[in-house]
């Protein structure tokens, strides 16, 4: 049995309307998010250009785009979301994209009554609140209130965006089973932590007794979990194919000014052919998180296979092609305060926090059958 599904080519064809949308993002990011903005925002107590947040919203609304009409979104695919993930990752921009716009919403737009959480869905989509999610990870007990409320406590750790949260989403295992729960961050002990990377802040927080409303039920709560799970993998993706893309362009147009020994460095074999493997690298990454979200809006069987590939080859794709980024630019790329740098440490930083490719490629192992590291005997 071929444990590969077959491919659908017309999830990889190319569509016009995101093209567009491509160049609508990039003339804003070009406009509002050079790279010496990137660093002076994400050096703010917030992390972030609240302007920039709020153009992100108001002209593009990033996060009404794959959330369905019904629920109060324009009912686009992930795959459309894709294209502004690709160009945010570029731009390294350090506001709350993936953490509020696509995971936020995503979390609050499958809620069981949408009743229940439409004030906070309905400002999450327009950006005025920053909704974040935790899933997995430090264990939170959970006491419902003789009102029928609930009440969280206990610690979560490595919360991505957590400091800049109005609310936060969480997972909860109480004696009715699961629950996906939102917590408004008022509530909550929040601490900051230090990390490699500057433009993609995380926190600590701890809560006590801390009021919550009921986002998603133990019917529900595991499915939809792991589909934030999926949807958070394929995003990175897209935002490290991104940085790909963006550093060749740096690099290419670097080494064709750069000189030595009376010549372009570009013009020597050895460049060429560094950069030709950061072109395959590219391609490679492009091609799986394009298809990974695709696949998630189909569906179908083969989404979290596609997920998972796309993960690996992305995440190896970004720290190689980071690497090669500051090799590359000489000297000046080693310094801690290049452009370069501050590319290699995002890549480095997604590792820590998401996993190493390997993580991916176990799981894809066990997804196709194959053996797990150091099970096979010979």
């Amino acid at each position: 049995m071929n444990p590969w599904p077959e491919l659908d080519p017309a999830l990889m064809a190319p569509v016009t309307e995101r093209e567009e949308l491509r160049q609508v993002v990039r003339g804003l990011l070009e406009k509002y998010a050079d790279h010496e903005t990137v660093r002076a925002a994400a050096d703010t107590p917030a992390g972030y250009s609240a302007e920039l947040w709020r153009r992100l919203n108001a002209e593009l609304e990033i996060g009404r785009l794959a959330v369905p009409e019904e629920r109060g979104g324009h009912g686009y695919g992930l795959a459309d979301l894709g294209v502004v993930l690709e160009e945010c990752g570029a731009a390294l921009l350090p506001e709350p994209v993936l953490a509020s716009a696509v995971l936020g919403c995503q979390a609050l737009a499958a809620a069981d009554d949408p009743t229940a959480v439409a004030d906070l869905l309905a400002d999450a989509l327009s950006g005025e609140l920053v909704v974040v999610t935790s899933t997995g990870g430090d264990e939170l007990t959970a006491e419902q209130a003789p009102d029928g409320g609930w009440t969280v406590s206990g610690a979560r750790s490595r919360v991505l965006q957590g400091a800049a949260a109005d609310v936060v989403v969480l997972d909860v295992t109480t004696a009715e089973g699961r629950l996906l729960l939102a917590v408004r961050a008022a509530d909550l002990e929040i601490t900051d932590r230090t990390t490699v990377d500057p433009t993609r802040r995380q926190a600590d927080l701890r809560l006590a007794s801390a009021p919550a409303r009921v986002v998603v039920g133990p019917e529900r709560c595991a499915d939809v979990v792991a589909r934030l799970g999926l949807i958070a993998d394929a995003a990175v993706a897209a935002e490290h194919s991104g940085i790909v893309g963006e550093l060749l362009d740096q690099v290419v147009a670097y080494v064709a000014q750069r000189e030595q020994f009376g010549r372009a460095i570009g013009s020597f074999q050895a460049i060429k052919h560094r950069l030709a493997d950061v072109l395959v690298d590219r391609e490679r990454a492009r091609s799986a998180s394009r298809y990974a979200l695709a696949a998630l809006d189909e569906g179908g069987p083969d989404a979290v296979l596609a997920v998972a590939v796309a993960a690996a080859v992305a995440a190896d794709a970004v720290v190689r092609t980071a690497h090669e980024a500051v090799q590359l630019h000489g000297g000046i790329g080693f310094t801690w305060e290049h452009r370069a740098h501050y590319y290699l440490r995002r890549a480095l930083g997604d590792e820590g926090l998401l996993g190493a490719s390997r993580t991916q490629r176990a799981r894809i192992a066990d997804l196709v059958g194959l053996p797990a590291a150091g099970a096979v005997s010979g």
